[in-house]
């Protein structure tokens, strides 16, 4: 088997063996005192066995148990690893350690949280503030909207996602899409690519719970704006693909289509029984 031929390696191999001991040796510089020898027993255990979210979380766990240092001493000894990690993925192992052991300081965590997903994203994260403190949570999003870090507006978006991949639903947010509708609309016309996917996607995880609401929203959009209309063509991709007549309306697709074929040609103009011609024209729309 060629190398062009060999299966690709399953995607949570980002954390394996290779990887965990990168993890050990970063920690090592910016924490000397780091226990590199505990933390790779204990994180390479069952490893095979893991999924990628499960090694995710595994590195968080790993960290806690060898880390002799309370919250605040270890976030900051976190903060100092996260730049120096070579994956962005498994950055993501930062934040999920502020998910998990920070619940009981939400300011300091939610600064964490903020400076973590430049480096990877605190989406997944930053949910189980949100199921546990949706007001305060959300009021914060809003203004991270508005951040000049192109990172932290999406995180606002992407965060409160209710149906986000990987992750469990935020549950009253799926019920009511109004709580996150300042966020989004801070972000309707965002100049980065990376936040419109995300408001995009946010939007579309709406339609399958409520497409009127989506399609009132973008109703009330001016779409002179080429990054709002983009947003709203892949906010609709489900509610197009199901021929929705407002949605196609939305994107300039209703009525009646009006296409004609031009530039017909039969090639040869005389043949004998048996043989072949050949048929060439143009479909305008």
């Amino acid at each position: 088997m060629t190398a062009a031929e060999q299966p690709a390696p399953a995607l949570k191999e980002i954390f394996n063996a290779e990887r965990l001991k990168h993890i050990a040796t970063e920690m090592t510089a910016v924490y000397p005192a780091f226990n590199a020898k505990a933390f790779l027993k204990m994180a390479n255990d069952g490893l095979a066995d893991l999924s990628i979210m499960q090694r995710m979380a595994r590195v968080s766990e790993c960290l806690h148990a060898v880390l002799p240092l309370d919250y605040d001493e270890s976030l900051e000894v976190l903060r100092a690893l996260a730049p120096r990690l070579n994956s962005g993925f498994v950055s993501i192992s930062l934040p999920h350690y502020v998910a998990m052991y920070g619940a009981h300081d939400f300011e300091q965590s939610m600064d964490a949280l903020k400076y973590f997903t430049a480096f990877g994203s605190a989406e997944f994260a930053i949910r189980y503030f949100l199921r546990s403190d949706l007001q305060r949570s959300l009021a914060l999003m809003q203004a991270w909207s508005r951040d000049e870090n192109e990172h932290v507006r999406r995180l606002a978006s992407e965060g409160s996602r209710p149906r986000l991949p990987w992750s469990f639903r935020l549950e009253q947010i799926q019920s009511d899409p109004t709580l996150a509708a300042a966020i989004l609309d801070n972000l309707k016309a965002d100049d980065s690519l990376y936040v419109r996917k995300s408001v995009a996607n946010h939007l579309n995880d709406i339609t399958k719970d409520h497409p009127e609401w989506v399609l009132d929203l973008i109703e009330g959009w001016s779409l002179e704006n080429k990054h709002t209309a983009w947003i709203a063509k892949h906010a609709l991709r489900s509610l197009i693909k199901q021929g929705n007549q407002r949605a196609l309306a939305i994107i300039g697709a209703s009525g009646k289509a009006e296409v004609e074929i031009v530039g017909v040609k039969v090639e040869p103009a005389v043949i004998r029984l048996g043989e072949k011609i050949t048929l060439s024209f143009a479909v305008k729309s």
